[in-house]
C-alpha cells in the first residue's frame, strides 16, 4: 500500500510539472504573438501618417501649378518643384513596397486565438485601403506631370518606370474634399485597429461555475488548469477595454486569480467585507493574456 501511494504521488508530481511546462510554453507563444501584433500595428500606423502627408504635399504642388502666376516663377522655384515631385514619386513606390511586405507577413502569420484573427483581418483591410490611396496618388502625380509638361517645365526622368495611368481631371475643390475624406477614413481605421488591440475579457465565478462553463479543468490530485481560449465558453465572459478597466467588484468575501498575470500589477482589496480587484498597471497586467479568470467562494 505504501509503495502504491508513493507511485501515485510521483505521477501526480510529473503531471503538475508537465502542466506547468505547457502553460509556460503557451504563455511564451502568446507573448511573441502580441509583440508581433504591436510591431505590425506600429508599422501600419507610420504608413497611414506618411500616406496622409503625401496627399497633402501633392495638393500643395497642384495649387502652385494651378496658380495664374506660375508662369512667372523663377527657374530655381521650378527646379525645386521638379525635385519635390521626384521625391513624392519615389516615396509612393517605397511605401507600396513596404505595404506589400507587411501584407505578406500578415498573410503568412498564424492567429493563436479569435482576438488575433480579428486584429489580423482589420490590419489587412487597412492595408487594402492604403494601397488604393497610393494608386490614387500615382494618378494625381501623372496628371500633375502632364500639366507641367504643358507649361514647358522640363522634368527629367519623371516618367521613367511609371506605368500608364488614366488622367483624372477634377477641380481643386473636389480634390481637397477627397483628401479630407481619405484622411478621415484612415483615422477611423486606426481607431478600429487600436480598439481591437485593447479588447480584453474577464470571468468571475465559483469553482463549479467555472468548471461547468468549461473555463477551468480539475481532477483528483490534479492542479486546476485554465482552458485555452479556443475551447472555453466565451458567452460567460464579460468584454471590456484594457484602457478603462481599472477596478472589478468581485461580490465575494474570498477570491483568487487563476490566469497568469504579474502579481505586481494588481491587488485584491477588502472593501466593506467584499473583495475588489484593482489593476495598477494595465499594460503589464494584460501582457501575457487578454483573458482574466477569478475564482470566488
Amino acid at each position: 500500500m505504501i509503495s502504491c501511494t508513493g507511485k501515485n504521488e510521483q505521477n501526480s508530481g510529473k503531471n503538475a510539472t508537465g502542466d506547468s511546462i505547457l502553460e509556460i510554453d503557451e504563455n511564451a507563444k502568446l507573448r511573441d504573438s502580441l509583440d508581433m501584433a504591436r510591431e505590425y500595428m506600429n508599422s501600419l500606423s507610420t504608413l497611414v501618417n506618411e500616406v496622409s502627408d503625401g496627399l497633402t504635399e501633392i495638393k500643395r504642388m497642384e495649387q502652385i501649378v494651378s496658380a495664374p502666376s506660375f508662369g512667372q516663377e523663377t527657374s530655381d522655384k521650378r527646379d525645386q518643384l521638379r525635385n519635390d515631385i521626384l521625391l513624392i514619386k519615389n516615396s509612393i513606390q517605397e511605401r507600396q513596397n513596404r505595404l506589400a511586405q507587411l501584407e505578406e507577413k500578415l498573410t503568412r502569420s498564424e492567429a493563436n486565438n479569435k482576438y488575433n484573427e480579428e486584429s489580423k483581418k482589420s490590419m489587412l483591410q487597412t492595408i487594402a485601403n492604403l494601397k488604393q490611396q497610393l494608386t490614387d496618388q500615382q494618378t494625381m502625380i501623372n496628371d500633375l506631370t502632364l500639366r507641367l509638361d504643358a507649361a514647358n517645365v522640363k522634368i527629367k526622368n519623371l516618367n521613367q518606370k511609371v506605368d500608364s495611368l488614366n488622367v483624372v481631371n477634377t477641380s481643386v475643390s473636389t480634390e481637397n474634399r477627397r483628401v479630407k475624406e481619405e484622411n478621415e477614413r484612415a483615422k477611423e481605421e486606426m481607431i478600429k485597429l487600436t480598439n481591437a488591440q485593447n479588447v480584453c475579457f474577464y470571468a468571475i465565478g465559483s469553482k463549479n461555475e467555472l468548471k461547468n462553463h468549461k473555463i477551468i479543468e480539475t481532477g483528483f490530485l490534479r492542479k486546476t488548469k485554465v482552458m485555452q481560449s479556443s475551447n472555453i465558453m466565451h458567452s460567460y465572459f464579460t468584454k471590456a477595454d484594457k484602457r478603462t478597466l481599472n477596478e472589478i467588484n468581485l461580490h465575494s468575501k474570498k477570491a483568487k486569480v487563476l490566469t497568469t498575470h504579474d502579481k505586481q500589477t494588481y491587488s485584491i482589496d477588502d472593501v466593506g467585507g467584499i473583495k475588489v480587484l484593482r489593476i495598477h498597471d494595465p499594460a503589464k497586467f494584460w501582457q501575457y493574456s487578454n483573458y482574466l479568470v477569478v475564482q470566488v467562494d
